[in-house]
């Protein structure tokens, strides 16, 4: 996808817009999967003191801010998350829409927070997405809902057992939506030309739409004919989309989560590398040039890298030392929050971009904060876009005290000015009177006249 995202002429048509696209795990939920099973009372009141403090941000700012979660988890990985959530006390504000798998489907809310939370209806559907970006995703690659169909009549030519579900995460902490409440970790040694000992069972992972996760018995690799079978279908299948017109991405592993089992993913082909979640920020910076709105992104590790730097999104030189480079940089309506962390491999974003208020840090837990000193600090640097906020959303981050303090100056200095100048013209008069009765006087006229 061709991004033009820097244009000498910026034409804007509206302003003041705020697309703020934040990370799950670690970044807008504090709190590791793990550790929230034993977590505290004391933990749960700081977490929903925090998620209030949000919810008042956001909830008045309906057309002034648009949130949403780009996620590494599945729709049914953030799903049983959700739940775990809700079962210890904790309400967390849902976003706009939730983007799984590191850029696959968007899903948009089809229920209110609180549908949830007292009536157990989920905010979103696996079926409901936003149809724009598919379309979209469609016409650059060719990629479309018939490829999974396709991929699964493959898989049944050769008899596997297909098991669709929602992670390679153990059972215990997903439940029946985890591969392994129905295949086994197998536990063997692996030898080549080896008899077949694992199920002939496939996980095809629900990633939704726009990608595919495959994987295959353990021993798919060393038994002769499982391997050939292995190999046959992923010529079918790439024969498929060749002969379809799909530009793909492909990439073939051992998944260590999954206990090593041999895997293959499949996926749209954006110019030349793999969807990922650079396509939405990317894209919404796109937009945000042309009406000169904000683009935010979150987030606190390596799997949001792309999305949080500013480099990305230039589609002219990327080096730095260039003078054109920087101020190119300056101009991009785009600011990063980075979570601080140690080894997270974004410690260098802040170092390099912070100078030119690109790139943010703030500590974990402190996202409202965040997203308030991006849009502070892009309003210092944008006078069109500070014009526009709306009052509600400057009244949120302080910017009304501040600019009613600096009109009250400036009213100051007329009045001062007004003064000075009656003061002056008063000045002026009584000397003119004064020399015009001098004057007078030595012409021995009635100065009083």
């Amino acid at each position: 996808m061709k991004v033009d995202c820097i244009n000498k002429n910026y034409i804007t048509f509206t302003a003041g817009k705020v697309n703020v696209f934040s990370d799950f795990d670690g970044t807008y939920f504090p709190v590791w999967q793990p550790d929230l099973r034993e977590i505290s009372s004391e933990k749960v009141e700081k977490l929903n003191t925090d998620f209030k403090e949000f919810d008042s941000f956001t909830k008045n700012l309906k057309s002034d801010l648009d949130f949403k979660i780009t996620t590494g988890r599945t729709f049914g990985e953030f799903k049983t998350m959700a739940e775990l959530i809700k079962s210890k006390g904790i309400v967390m504000p849902f976003a706009d829409s939730l983007i799984t798998k590191n850029g696959s489907d968007e899903f948009v809310r089809i229920a209110k927070d609180e549908d949830f939370y007292s009536k157990g209806i989920y905010p979103y559907d696996y079926y409901v997405t936003n149809t724009a970006k598919d379309k979209n995703i469609e016409t650059l690659t060719g990629w479309n809902k018939n490829i999974k169909n396709k991929l699964i009549q493959i898989l049944n030519k050769y008899k596997l057992d297909i098991k669709e579900h929602d992670s390679e995460y153990p059972s215990k902490d997903h439940g029946q939506g985890s591969l392994f409440s129905s295949v086994n970790y197998d536990n063997f040694e692996l030898q080549n030309d080896m008899q077949p000992k694992s199920a002939w069972t496939v996980g095809l992972r629900r990633d939704g739409n726009l990608k595919l996760y495959i994987s295959f018995p353990y021993d798919m690799l060393h038994v002769k004919e499982r391997k050939e079978a292995y190999s046959k279908i992923q010529s079918e299948f790439e024969q498929y989309l060749n002969q379809s017109g799909v530009k793909f991405a492909k990439e073939e592993f051992l998944d260590k989560v999954a206990g090593n089992r041999p895997t293959l993913t499949y996926m749209p082909k954006i110019e030349r590398a793999a969807l990922t979640k650079l396509y939405d920020t990317k894209l919404a910076l796109k937009n945000a040039v042309i009406n000169n709105d904000l683009v935010i992104t979150a987030g606190d590790g390596i799997n949001d890298l792309e999305m949080l730097n500013p480099l990305n999104y230039l589609e002219g030189s990327r080096d730095i030392s260039n003078p054109e480079t920087i101020k190119e940089l300056k101009r991009l309506p785009f600011i990063g929050i980075v979570i601080k962390g140690e080894n997270s491999g974004l410690e260098g974003l802040y170092k390099t971009f912070g100078q030119y208020g690109k790139i943010i840090e703030i500590e974990k837990s402190k996202l409202t904060e965040g997203i308030k000193q991006a849009i502070k600090l892009h309003s210092q640097n944008n006078e069109i876009f500070l014009q526009n906020l709306s009052n509600e959303l400057k009244s949120q981050i302080g910017i009304v005290s501040e600019q009613s303090a600096v009109s009250a100056q400036k009213s100051s200095n007329k009045g001062t000015k007004i003064i000075t100048l009656i003061t002056s013209l008063t000045a002026g008069l009584s000397g003119i009177l004064y020399l015009l009765k001098n004057n007078k006087a030595k012409e021995g006229q009635d100065v009083n006249k």
